[in-house]
């Protein structure tokens, strides 16, 4: 699969939304990465529905949903925008997995579930013939900036195995802490898509392109 660059919007500034993400789309990043957190699930609190919906309408690249609430089967529907292509739920956080992954398929998304660093790959076995990607959590969900878990490698490689042992074409996105430490040992481990924040495409400075180039050069 081509590698997929997706910028993490809780780090847009919102004030100049418009210009950041014609800026992050020129510098080539392929998707938009849209964290929703309830405080509840999660100790923080990110983008609203009226941001949300700001991004819908000026985005030239999909926007990919990654839902840090309890119960995300209630409030699936807010999601149902034009340029919204994917939908991804953390296991742990539905009572009915299957239910709510049938829920997103319903509103035509890709559905994907995404794995904390203490999450099984067992989920993924029960529900591989309905989804289309699985985030690897390389850092405890909740807040920008933190340190990159070293297990994630290995994390991923067991992902890959399973998902190649099913002869399936699944998305294998990583989170947290995406740099140029890392980001060539991830390619080689089986990942195919990143999420970028304050380590790579928001650094000081926020010159996109030179971010992007850099990042992409680590990994040659």
């Amino acid at each position: 699969m081509k590698l997929k660059f997706s910028p993490s919007m809780m780090l847009v500034n919102l004030l100049e939304l418009r210009k950041e993400m014609d800026e992050l789309t020129d510098a080539g990043c392929n998707s938009f990465h849209i964290d929703v957190m309830d405080g509840n699930y999660v100790p923080n609190i990110t983008l609203g529905t009226m941001d949300i919906m700001a991004m819908n309408k000026v985005a030239r690249l999909p926007l990919e949903v990654h839902l840090m609430v309890n119960e995300p089967i209630n409030i699936l529907g807010i999601f149902n925008l034009e340029n919204v292509s994917t939908i991804m739920i953390h296991p742990e956080t539905c009572t009915h997995l299957h239910k709510t992954v049938a829920g997103i398929k319903r509103l035509n998304k890709r559905a994907g579930l995404v794995l904390n660093p203490g999450s099984p790959l067992v989920y993924v076995t029960e529900l591989i013939s309905e989804i289309e990607c699985v985030m690897i959590m390389s850092v405890d969900p909740g807040f920008a900036g933190q340190n990159f878990i070293d297990s994630t490698y290995d994390k991923v490689m067991r992902l890959k195995a399973l998902i190649d042992s099913c002869n399936k074409q699944i998305e294998i996105l990583v989170d947290g802490s995406i740099s140029i430490k890392n980001i060539k040992r991830l390619v080689e481990s089986g990942a195919n898509g990143f999420i970028l924040g304050t380590a790579s495409i928001f650094q000081e400075g926020r010159d996109f392109k030179r971010n992007l180039d850099l990042l992409i050069e680590a990994i040659k």
